[in-house]
């Protein structure tokens, strides 16, 4: 640092101007480390004797501009212009290195910010990066196939386009006019015109269109879109031949993108897409879908259909959906990755509405993405126009798609019986409920949900030909199926055609017979896992997790916590929190329980919580909440207090209207309790100053 102040002259110039600020207020953090650089720097530059203050100030200025080749951020423009200058202005700008010229331009042309220091910096350097463009010439014959320009060509490229922007047409020109004596800009980037009017501005519309001509033969693809960009951002209006550059811009650049440049184009997709007298090609617009997907640019994709569904773009123009792969491929982003439930909703039905064709070979798996994310009419449409002709059992004869469709309509049919027998309900208590008419119309609603999902069925049979030629995939999806459906018997006999077979049903199989008899008999698909486990078969969450559930339904709740139990016995760590939190509420939350079983419940509850082997879900103020009004019916504040503690105090909203209402129900337990001698006063201030409840005790 001694050096550099030794450099300076005692004159208050620019360059001393700004070595001061990195000499002085900021040596600290990185200015440290650029300070050292630039020391560095000039040391190397310098030679044993400096002549001269001039002399001086040309060494550190240069030492100041070499530095920024490693840290672009040490200089600002302002700061590189004043430097830039003073050099000139010493007739020393010759002496910068040709490699510091071309990042300094660079640094210019890749700016997409609009700064009125790159225009004054551009002209001070342009000289000096024009002239060696002229020793850059393309080679001619066999050499010129396997010639690629060097980088200052692809900058040059740029500067062209930037010299255009600062209103220096003629600079622009003279540096455009040796680009194409050298050959860098070819003969066929002439070739191709554009309708232009009047009003074009052709000079600058011209060259720029020659110029993203010529990037496309040398794979510029990114340098062709800066400059569509950035022309169409600079104008207060765009006109038809911008946009006519525009699009065949945007296409030919869509068939080559990568993942790094293929935001730029779906910028440009919404920028034309806009309200205007643009309209995208069907082609494009297709394209751009396809090529999303290539990329994997899921994003992107997504944010381009959003785009075509707003309302004014919908009432100017109605784009195109994705064709082909890119269709069954933007709907699984969208529903599965993206979660985006409208937008897939939206898809599904624009593809009936619009009769958009699937390809065959993603029939199945679009239909099935439908119908797993709920959208019942669009999936049940898709599935009745594909159901049919000669590619039908691509559609019927799918197991995932058929599970698929009598889980969503299953739900639809118990849905629909549940609303029937509420509304029959109502009527014999005279509470109104729907008007007979109402009610006739919801029985054909549910007959007809009950016949389409038989047929789906039935078709899937029909479609597999005799059951000694199914596969055990197939075999166990039907069984699956009519037990899901009520239809037992039949799900089971399924399972029976595995066994005569010899075939060793799998614990996927025992899971299907197992819902289906724990949804009636809960205790008696305990039985049957009990012989599992006796034989060596370990069962899995899935089958506790079935029984559990059933016995809860059932009212079992003993049976549910000793399966609970065993479950953890037997190390099955996968059983789901969830079902061990809503047996816990369920446990603690039955109506007219004796006393005896709502202790025992309850203390099981604490235990499993106290055991630090379930998931967070359990550990949650709401599974606290049903815990401490059980408590609190058994006359318990101890107990209250401690699921408080444990589940609640610390991790909800302290002011909250529902939480200080459970505390104030505490407190008055605990006063009681007191009072009465049956709880310590120690321990009941103890737990009052937790609950920060003042009471008399």
């Amino acid at each position: 640092m001694l050096l550099c102040r030794r450099l300076l002259p005692r004159v208050h110039t620019p360059i001393r101007v700004y070595a001061q600020q990195v000499i002085g207020s900021q040596i600290h953090g990185k200015a440290l480390s650029r300070s050292i650089l630039a020391n560095a720097t000039v040391q190397n530059a310098l030679p044993e004797a400096a002549d001269s203050a001039s002399n001086r100030q040309v060494r550190a200025a240069m030492a100041m501009l070499s530095a920024t080749n490693y840290d672009e951020s040490i200089l600002d423009k302002r700061r590189i212009h004043s430097l830039l200058v003073l050099l000139r202005r010493l007739g020393a700008l010759s002496e910068l290195s040709a490699a510091n010229v071309s990042r300094l331009v660079k640094h210019i042309v890749n700016n997409p910010d609009v700064d009125p220091y790159d225009a004054r910096i551009t002209d001070v350097l342009l000289p000096l990066f024009h002239q060696p463009l002229r020793q850059h010439s393309v080679p001619k014959g066999v050499k010129s196939m396997s010639y690629r320009p060097p980088s200052d060509v692809f900058t040059a490229f740029g500067l062209v386009h930037k010299l255009i922007t600062f209103h220096r047409d003629r600079d622009a020109l003279h540096l455009f006019q040796t680009l194409t004596e050298t050959y860098q800009i070819p003969a066929e980037a002439f070739a191709e015109t554009y309708h232009t009017s009047p009003k074009d501005k052709n000079f600058a519309f011209i060259i720029r269109s020659t110029l993203i001509r010529a990037c496309f033969h040398w794979g510029w693809y990114h340098r062709a879109l800066d400059i569509v960009t950035t022309t169409i951002m600079t104008q207060d209006s765009t006109d038809a031949a911008v946009t006519e550059l525009a699009l065949s811009t945007l296409h030919l650049a869509l068939h080559n993108a990568t993942h790094n440049h293929f935001k730029h184009c779906t910028w440009l997709m919404c920028h034309l897409a806009k309200p205007g007298n643009v309209i995208i090609p069907d082609g494009t617009i297709r394209l751009f879908y396809d090529r999303a997907m290539h990329v994997q640019d899921g994003p992107s994709a997504e944010f381009f259909y959003k785009y075509t569904q707003f309302r004014k773009t919908i009432r100017r123009v109605k784009y195109p959906l994705p064709r082909g792969r890119s269709l069954t491929w933007l709907m699984d982003y969208l529903a599965t990755t993206s979660r985006n439930v409208h937008l897939a909703r939206t898809l599904a039905k624009q593809v009936v509405d619009e009769m958009e064709p699937i390809p065959l070979q993603d029939r199945a798996r679009f239909v099935t993405l439908a119908a797993s994310h709920g959208f019942a009419s669009s999936a049940r449409t898709l599935w009745g126009r594909y159901s049919v002709g000669r590619d039908r059992d691509v559609v019927l004869g799918n197991a995932s798609l058929m599970l698929r469709m009598v889980s969503i309509f299953s739900k639809l049919i118990n849905r629909t019986k549940d609303a029937i027998e509420d509304s029959t309900t109502s009527q014999d208590k005279d509470d109104g409920g729907m008007t007979v008419s109402s009610l006739d119309e919801r029985q054909k609603q549910l007959n007809d949900l009950i016949q389409f999902v038989e047929r789906v069925v039935r078709d899937f049979r029909t479609s597999k030909g005799s059951l000694e030629k199914i596969s055990h995939f197939d075999l166990s999806s039907l069984a699956r199926a009519y037990i899901t459906l009520g239809r037992v018997s039949d799900g089971l006999d399924m399972l029976k055609v595995l066994l005569g077979r010899y075939e060793i049903p799998d614990i996927y199989d025992i899971n299907i017979a197992i819902s289906a008899i724990a949804e009636f008999h809960p205790r008696r698909a305990a039985g049957i896992m009990k012989k599992m486990v006796a034989r060596g078969i370990r069962p899995d969450a899935v089958t506790f997790g079935t029984i559990i559930h059933h016995a809860i339904l059932h009212g079992e709740l003993r049976l549910a916590g000793y399966l609970i139990g065993r479950a953890q016995e037997l190390g099955c760590e996968e059983l789901s929190a969830k079902t061990t939190a809503s047996l816990l509420r369920a446990s603690v939350n039955v109506e007219g329980a004796p006393t005896s079983l709502l202790k025992e419940n309850l203390q099981r509850a604490w235990d499993i919580i106290q055991s630090g082997d379930v998931s967070t879900v359990v550990h949650k103020p709401n599974t606290g909440k049903y815990c401490i009004f059980a408590s609190l019916r058994l006359d318990d504040p101890v107990m209250a207090f401690k699921f408080w503690e444990t589940l609640v105090k610390g991790k909800t909203e302290w002011g909250d209207r529902k939480q200080a209402f459970q505390r104030r129900l505490i407190a008055n337990m605990i006063q009681r309790h007191c009072q009465k001698e049956t709880l310590g006063r120690d321990r009941g201030r103890q737990m009052l100053a937790q609950l920060k409840e003042r009471r008399v005790l």
